[in-house]
């Protein structure tokens, strides 16, 4: 599995988002403005979406937010 990470100027209310691409490589975009701390836990969030593969579950969006909090 193929991760690139990249640090993108968001609005401070987005911690990060992730997506898969096209080549079934996946990207984590991390908020610039945020701390190196708050990335590594928003980073290990976004991994649990791709780990569990979320995104084949695009109409639950609700309960795979929960189930990666856990």
């Amino acid at each position: 599995m193929t991760v690139m990470v990249i640090l993108g100027d968001m609005p401070h209310r987005i911690k990060a988002l992730a997506r898969k691409n096209e080549d079934d490589t996946y990207t984590i975009v991390l908020n610039a403005r945020h701390t190196r701390e708050q990335n590594l836990k928003s980073y290990e969030h976004e991994m649990r979406h791709i780990v569990r593969n979320h995104f084949s579950m695009e109409d639950q969006v609700g309960l795979i937010e929960i189930e990666a909090r856990r």
